[in-house]
């Protein structure tokens, strides 16, 4: 009974099957398997010489100065928690890195960079900002209550 318990133990629970990229070896499963993309740093792919049996650490959350590689950016607190996919090639040879960040080979690039908005996500806040004058209903509502006088066409 007790052997029968072990042997299930020993078991995996979970397989990966996440990683789609060929002739690359994870080293960092864990990192791969985070459900999260990054920050896009750039809407195109990179080329880059790339050696067998050496590591290579990917930048995944996109904040790195050295994309597509990781420079530690991410360990800032609170700035991120993505962590870097840490790799080897099967092959030396000239890879195409993603640089989007949301591939789903990650490292490699899989072309969704050709779907990325290239509007900067900031954009779209100005056009939140309630503008109005004493009598709309932002100012009667929650305005009001929180004491934003009308300014210059919105509320300060």
């Amino acid at each position: 009974m007790l052997a029968k318990g072990i042997r299930s133990l020993s078991t995996p629970i979970k397989v990966c099957v996440r990683n789609k990229a060929t002739g690359i070896k994870i080293l960092s499963v864990s990192n791969d398997l985070l459900p999260y993309k990054g920050k896009v740093a750039t809407n195109k792919s990179v080329k880059v010489e790339l050696k067998a049996g050496l590591s290579y650490s990917w930048c995944s959350c996109g904040l790195s100065t050295q994309q597509p590689f990781c420079d530690g950016s991410h360990r800032a607190t609170g700035v991120t928690d993505v962590k870097p996919i840490t790799f080897q090639v099967e092959k030396s040879g000239s890879y195409r890195l993603c640089n989007c960040k949301q591939t789903d080979s990650r490292p490699l690039c899989d072309g969704k960079h050709k779907a990325v908005d290239p509007t900067p996500a900031h954009a779209e806040s100005s056009r939140m900002v309630a503008f109005g004058d004493s009598s709309s209903a932002v100012y009667n509502g929650v305005a009001h209550k929180l004491g934003y006088k009308p300014k210059n066409g919105g509320f300060q």
